[in-house]
């Protein structure tokens, strides 16, 4: 499973996470996407 990288606003390493977490932070609005490797993601209601 892939993992992402969290940072805080002045970019600083907080600490790394799974996919399935960093997604669900995105989509709550708590966090935003500053570089992507292009990976799609599918879902069978979204």
């Amino acid at each position: 499973m892939r993992s992402a990288l969290v940072l805080n606003g002045t970019f600083e390493p907080l600490s790394v996470v799974s996919a399935r977490r960093a997604i669900c932070l995105v989509l709550s609005e708590k966090a935003e996407i500053v570089e992507d490797d292009g990976t799609e993601i599918r879902a069978a209601s979204w």
